[in-house]
């Protein structure tokens, strides 16, 4: 690289972090403003003086935390061969250091026995600073590093969990020692607070949670010397999040991780210094979060099912372990949970698939291996299991660590058929069961907000879109999530709307993009007429997203017409006028699409139909597939993974006031 093109790339940062800071700035309130001057002035005490009672704490004899239940439940486990399986291939991955997260390998290292490079970016190659202090590293602009949640995601520690259960059951002395070899590396490697494993107070919750299901289960194997530093370790971790905890626009699940982190290690280690207190703000700040980020009909408040059950397995460990000490949470607690578990099997198909709305990059609390993991279903099941309710269970089988201290329920697979609209949440969802020849079908439309807080950190501008689902398989797909801070103009493709099935302007983004988890402008949504007729039910909405740029308001309104059919109609409210439009809708790359007249039919792999797309609308439809400038037909299975995926297209000039439609019919009937 020239020096011309070393200066140009600098400048480019400096701007990017120029207009991030603005952007953030003008999503603040004064009050959040003077909460962040504050975090700043404790950033930079922090940097030049830690307390040695924190750096250099000494537990005396205090004991390692334990998670009552948990070593029962695991044992328990034993029982499940395929767990076991699972567990001790892992076991083997983990002893020859091979690595696979967010669908990455990580480099194999050089030696037998090597421990994992913490600070290594397994894409870019290049490591992460590990002697600066932890505020000093721009992580969200340090393009050359690659994206930090790759070294984030194995600093979770989470891959130590299994690995410690199948120590446990198997009592294998070596399994044993590699596990707390693994997190005494870690310890060592990542001192208090340099390197870029300690800024993000939601990683250090994560980590809390690895080592206390570490110490429950390994605990008796653990070494005097070995005793202190994960006692001191784990302290370290729960004054750094105490110091600084998330707040305002900031106060999404990070809030929910940090307050259950301080009240899972209050609980279960007394003794700790801060420890009531933790425990005590813990108790507080999730009671109120289960009700304030869980809207009254269940639906998750950051309007995405995978941050949803992120949000829901915290609130149910600490709710659990609550119950165990004999200090229950409220019943209103439990009751926004189950109501949180109702809408999550409304949007769950016979196969145990969710809608992929807004954000997910597969995060949970309790691992299970490396790889994907069905999460959502395995949390669905713990629900059911903690409030007793039955019908919450998915309608799979999950085996998970989870189980250990909820145990799996049976799949239930009777569906709740008919329409429900959840009014608060803002999705109105049809399901209907197979019969007469006709396959069981979801669908899912979306009239709510666009996310939670100010910034809306995880929302997608998908207002008035539509997910369909056939025969227990996605059909109609949401476009995903792909990366994060690494991710550019890939982030802003899979945010933005075409990358929906919906309607976009001039390819235009209906809520405005402003950073990797910013909005600069919010579409807003709003529900113009409901008739909840069982077997012909119509709903109307819109959203103002167009209306500052284009001086109009987009309508959709869904109808159910017959048992496999459904009518969507798309118009524009405003003066006079045409505008440029495309209504897309998104295929499961699983799937082949075929013009059929002016619409088109979606085949499987013995070439049955299992959805038309009738266009009864002037719009001429094309199909497109892994298109690059501008961005269509793309598809993120999981976080990291990226595809080519059919986008079926409708585009051309639509008048103000005039409908243009479309009939979505469930198999060739």
């Amino acid at each position: 690289m020239t020096s011309a093109d070393e200066t140009s790339a600098a400048l480019s940062r400096i701007i990017k972090r120029y207009r991030w800071y603005r952007n953030r700035l003008a999503a603040m309130s004064a009050s959040e403003v003077a909460h962040r001057i504050d975090e700043m002035r404790k950033r930079q005490i922090s940097k030049r003086h830690v307390p040695g009672s924190v750096l250099d704490f000494d537990p005396g004899d205090m004991s390692l935390p334990v998670w009552p239940g948990l070593a029962e439940g695991v044992g328990r486990l034993a029982a499940d061969p395929t767990l076991m399986s699972h567990w001790a291939k892992h076991r083997d991955a983990v002893a020859e250091c091979r690595f696979e997260f967010l669908g990455i390998t990580w480099p194999a290292p050089g030696r037998d026995g090597a421990m994992p490079d913490w600070h290594l970016d397994p894409v870019t190659g290049d490591r992460w600073p590990a002697g600066d202090y932890c505020f000093d590293i721009p992580y969200r602009h340090a393009d050359a590093f690659g994206d930090v949640k790759n070294v984030w995601e194995i600093s979770r520690l989470q891959y130590l969990q299994p690995l410690a259960a199948y120590a446990r059951i198997s009592e294998d002395p070596a399994a044993t020692r590699l596990c707390l070899d693994h997190l005494l590396s870690w310890i060592d490697e990542n001192p208090p607070y340099q390197g870029v494993n300690w800024p993000s107070m939601i990683e250090v919750a994560f980590r809390i949670v690895s080592i206390i299901v570490v110490t429950s289960l390994l605990g008796d194997h653990v070494s005097r010397d070995e005793r202190i530093i994960i006692l001191r370790s784990l302290y370290q971790h729960g004054w750094w999040i105490d110091r600084f905890p998330s707040r305002h626009s900031s106060a999404n699940n990070h809030l929910v991780a940090e307050a259950a982190a301080l009240f899972l290690l209050g609980s279960l280690s007394p003794d700790l210094p801060g420890a009531s207190r933790w425990r005590s703000y813990g108790t507080r700040t999730l009671e109120r979060a289960a009700t304030d980020q869980i809207a009254p009909d269940g639906v998750g408040r950051e309007q995405s099912p995978a941050y949803a059950a992120l949000t829901l397995e915290w609130l149910l460990l600490c709710g659990d372990l609550g119950r165990r000490l004999d200090r229950p949470f409220s019943q209103s607690f439990w009751h926004r949970i189950g109501k949180a578990g109702e809408f999550l099997k409304w949007i769950t198909d016979s196969g145990g698939h969710q809608p992929r709305i807004g954000d997910d990059d597969d995060s949970h609390v309790f691992g299970n291996g490396m790889g994907i993991e069905p999460t959502v279903n395995s949390v669905m099941g713990c629900i059911a299991s903690a409030t007793d309710e039955p019908a919450l269970a998915p309608p799979v089988p999950v085996s998970h660590l989870r189980n250990a201290l909820f145990p799996a329920p049976q799949p239930d697979v009777i569906w709740p058929a008919g329409v429900r609209h959840f009014g608060e949440g803002g999705y109105t969802v049809d399901r209907q069961p197979a019969r007469d020849g006709t396959a069981d079908h979801l669908l899912v439309f979306d009239h709510g907000a666009l996310g939670y807080l100010s910034i809306a950190a995880h929302g997608h501008a998908d207002t008035l879109a539509v997910w369909m689902h056939v025969g227990g398989r996605p059909v109609l797909i949401d476009g995903g999530t792909y990366l994060y801070h690494a991710g550019h103009q890939w982030r802003d493709h899979f945010r933005g709307t075409v990358a929906h099935n919906t309607l976009t302007i001039s390819g235009e983004n209906s809520s405005e993009i402003s950073g990797p988890f910013n909005w600069a402008r919010k579409a807003k949504a709003s529900v113009a007429g409901f008739t909840p007729e069982a077997d012909s039910w119509t709903i109307s909405a819109e959203h103002d997203g167009y209306l500052e740029s284009h001086r109009v308001t987009h309508r959709r309104t869904v109808a159910r017409q017959s048992p496999n059919t459904f009518r969507i109609a798309d118009r524009l409210l405003g003066p006079r006028g045409d505008h440029r439009v495309e209504i897309g809708f998104l295929v499961s790359p699983d799937f082949q699409v075929e013009a059929m007249g002016t619409g088109f039919v979606i085949r499987d792999e013995a070439h049955k139909t299992v959805l038309q797309i009738l266009n009864d609308g002037q719009l001429p439809g094309w199909v497109e597939t892994g298109r690059t400038a501008p961005e269509r037909g793309w598809y993120s299975p999981s976080f990291g993974v990226r595809q080519a995926a059919p986008r079926i297209v409708f585009a051309g000039q639509l008048a103000t006031n005039h409908e243009t439609a479309f009939r979505l019919v469930v198999g060739d009937r």
